[in-house]
């Protein structure tokens, strides 16, 4: 037999390149929030009066910028919901690849209305077409990646999509520092992660199907060219032996239907509640708020200039944060990573809640960076990543395409109703906002104490077993 903790570099190589969705994502989080400081932008759409405009121009009304910039992020929110619901079907029917290379397309199409723009609406129809494009990234990539990986390094390299998205954020945020000084710099702010998207397409080119995939629906030999690209010349014989044994197992029950994604059979109904918890409780802690409009909450305490800089500052966190996961995702388990960060994220917005209620003086703004930075860290070590690693892994092949979908529309739904109410809950009271998310933190990281089993480093079968044997317990024997 041969050893089973090889791993082929070839393999880290495509997974990085899938993992370029995630960097497409993460700079539309970072470009798109940044604009709202930019004085090109406001002038452009109407915001603000350039210096020496003409006396007559009347800047928009404080609501109607709350409503363009609530349906900026809510629109995008809503096209990627759309996306995470086409994804599954497209990516059982025609394979992982062609749903990869589809969903940049749509991207591009989208991206490329946004950094056009020459009124709003136009913004806003990019902006549904290129959430629709990262929402059906968001849904196959991981299952991609997943699918790819051996069991042993599967956890860090699901983490790899987090990993891209912190990294994208942070090339956007550093461009953001040039870019505001330039009129037209908002147009690279929203456009410049079209060259990340052409890249993703010319990788496709070389990437091989999901031999997961190929087992369920290739020849023969379409899986043996997959398999000698991402396993040792060794391994190739078990591993097709293998996957030709699951697909067949589940060929023999045929493909669940919906009834079945929620039924009492395996615990299918209590995963997909837990998954779509998960990721629901993932952004109801206020994370894409924070790093969406981090330049707008910091122009509270700063200038537009050093809210910027701050956001940068916040966005360095976030990046670095996110490598304790690939380290520890493995060794340390999912439920411990969980529950805290959970527990970080939870203090750090608690104070945060309470300083937004007092003087906004240039210490506080200080101590809420410093607080914000805190809560960065606790997420990007826990419930950034792990959230995605545990939904790729929680459901048997059979339901997974279904089960995932549902997961991760969810996730943007939950980004969609924090995007678009955040502008006008915040206008009203930031510290109620920072309050609500501490309490969203706080009862999803008791969801995964009481309800989520272990899943590190098991096969699909022992995760079957775990999610049917786990008991909640108010004393957690095992994690």
């Amino acid at each position: 037999a041969s050893s089973p903790k090889r791993t082929k570099p070839y393999i880290v190589l495509v997974a990085s390149c899938a993992a370029l969705g995630g960097l497409i994502f993460g700079y539309d989080i970072a470009g798109a929030g940044a604009t709202f400081q930019m004085d090109g932008f406001k002038e452009h759409f109407g915001w603000e009066c350039a210096p020496g405009a003409d006396p007559s121009c009347m800047p928009a009304s404080e609501s109607i910028i709350d409503r363009d910039k609530g349906l900026i992020n809510g629109l995008f929110g809503t096209g990627a919901a759309i996306g995470a619901m086409i994804s599954p079907p497209v990516a059982e029917k025609y394979g992982r690849r062609i749903c990869l290379a589809f969903s940049t397309l749509v991207f591009i199409f989208g991206a490329a209305f946004q950094t056009w723009s020459p009124e709003m609406w136009v913004m806003w129809f990019g902006r549904i077409f290129s959430g629709m494009g990262i929402g059906m990234l968001s849904m196959c990539v991981p299952v991609y990646i997943a699918e790819m990986s051996p069991e042993h390094i599967r956890g860090s390299l699901s983490t790899l999509w987090q990993v891209a998205v912190t990294s994208g954020i942070l090339i956007a945020s550093a461009a953001n520092l040039g870019l505001k000084n330039w009129d037209e710099g908002w147009r690279l702010s929203y456009g410049g992660n079209i060259s990340f998207a052409l890249l993703l397409l010319l990788c496709l080119a070389f990437m091989p199907e999901s031999p997961r995939w190929l087992a369920a629906n290739g020849n023969d030999e379409q899986l043996d060219e997959a398999l000698r690209k991402i396993r040792f010349e060794d391994e190739i014989e078990d591993e097709k032996k293998k996957l030709q044994k699951e697909v067949q197992e589940e060929l023999d029950v045929g493909s669940a239907p919906w009834s079945e994604v929620f039924s009492e059979k395996n615990g299918m109904r209590k995963r997909v509640f837990l998954g779509m918890s998960f990721q629901t409780f993932q952004q109801l802690c206020g994370i894409n708020a924070i790093m969406f409009y981090a330049p707008d909450i910091l122009a509270t305490f700063f200038t537009s200039d050093q809210a910027i800089v701050g956001t940068f500052a916040l966005n360095t966190i976030n990046f670095l944060a996110t490598f304790i996961t690939v380290a520890t995702v493995d060794k340390i388990g999912r439920v411990k990573l969980l529950c805290s960060g959970g527990l970080v994220m939870f203090l750090a917005l608690l104070i945060n809640g309470i300083l937004s209620a007092v003087d906004q003086t240039m210490t506080v703004g200080y101590i809420v960076l410093v607080s914000a930075g805190f809560f960065i860290i606790g997420f990007a070590f826990s419930w950034g990543p792990v959230v995605w690693t545990v939904c790729s892994e929680m459901f048997p092949y059979r339901t997974r395409g279904k089960a995932a979908g549902l997961t991760t529309t969810s996730n943007w739904v939950g980004t969609t109703i924090i995007g678009a109410l955040f502008p006008v809950a915040s206008s009203a009271s930031l510290s109620a906002c920072f309050f609500f998310f501490a309490a969203m933190i706080a009862i999803g990281t008791t969801v995964v104490y009481l309800f989520q089993p272990e899943t590190a480093k098991k096969t699909p079968i022992q995760i079957d077993e775990a999610y049917r044997t786990h008991k909640p317990k108010l004393h957690r024997k095992t994690w």
